[in-house]
């Protein structure tokens, strides 16, 4: 019987694979081709460059003027309400600030430089507490104080770090940091000389801690203000006849331009006004004199109480 001819060609093959099975392993899982589709890093985001210098400029304008004002308060109510002035644009420019996504390349300066204007909104907020207890009376204490906290170097150094990046207009307080000063004028020096001409005197004691300046009013004039350095006295002699309010203010640091201690300041007004009087006779020329002290004496008739430093008059 003669096979086909495709018989040997199937034996064959089915030897192949009874050969493949006959030791019990299962064949090895095909391989499969894996590809990896690349997923793309999201792009960086944040404000153009340019647009960051509008916002920053925006930002910090109102505090730049605040500041300069700052410098040329005259008086204890202005200084405080330009402190005000001042805290209110920092924390609206640390809100502005802080609310924008910067550059990317500029998040670490960014971020350094608000904190740095967080500094010196605290640091405004404490001027305001020692100006409301009269601890600092003036700009150039406020200012001194400041400085002596060094939180205008920090926003130096964070607005001069934000600079090198892209020329940012970040260095906009520009103020004059003076240096701490205790200024003194001679005992018995006069501020305000006039009113004089009389015959009696007045002899003002000052057994206090620190120096004062005692002025006499008489109707709405201020008449005359004198220098008596502290536990010293001084006698003003030639007062002209009249009823006189007499005020004193104390305190350290004498501003002659002001016209006013910087730092520990205080007001106060005798609440009985003095009057000096001269009296003719056909004989006798009759006048007198008075004697005031600044601080507490046992048995003294005077009482003195305090008045507000817009009161004080200057």
């Amino acid at each position: 019987m003669n096979l086909p001819r495709w018989a040997p060609i199937a034996l064959a093959g089915v030897c192949v694979l009874c050969a493949c099975s006959a030791g019990g392993e299962e064949p090895a899982p095909a391989k499969t081709l894996a590809s990896a589709t690349p997923t793309a890093s999201p792009s960086p985001t944040g404000l153009a460059p340019e647009t960051y210098r509008v916002e920053l400029k925006s930002a910090m304008d109102p505090v730049e003027s605040s500041f300069k004002s700052l410098s040329k308060a005259k008086s204890l109510g202005s200084l405080d309400g330009r402190l005000e002035r001042a805290e209110e644009a920092l924390a609206d420019a640390i809100d502005r600030l802080g609310g924008i996504d910067p550059p990317p390349d500029i998040a670490a300066e960014h971020a350094d430089y608000v904190e740095a204007l967080r500094d010196v909104h605290s640091g405004v907020g404490d001027m305001r507490d020692r100006v409301a207890n009269q601890s600092l009376c003036s700009s150039s204490a406020v200012l001194a104080g400041m400085g002596r906290t060094d939180v205008f170097t920090g926003l130096k150094d964070a607005a001069n770090d934000l600079n090198a990046r892209g020329d940012y207009p970040a260095d906009v307080i520009d103020v004059k940091v003076p240096e701490r000063q205790t200024r003194r004028l001679k005992n018995g020096a006069f501020i305000r000389d006039g009113g004089r001409g009389g015959r009696a005197y007045l002899r003002i004691r000052n057994g206090l801690s620190d120096d004062a300046v005692v002025t006499l009013v008489r109707g709405k004039s201020k008449v005359m203000s004198v220098y008596v350095r502290k536990h010293k006295s001084y006698r003003i002699n030639n007062v002209r006849d009249g009823l006189y309010k007499i005020y004193y203010t104390t305190g350290e640091d004498w501003d002659r331009k002001a016209r006013a201690f910087t730092r520990d300041c205080d007001f106060k007004r005798f609440e009985k006004p003095l009057r000096f009087r001269t009296t003719y006779t056909a004989t006798l020329i009759r006048w007198n004199n008075w004697t005031l002290s600044l601080h507490a004496v046992p048995g003294g008739n005077a009482r003195t109480k305090r008045v507000k430093p817009s009161d004080f008059p200057r």
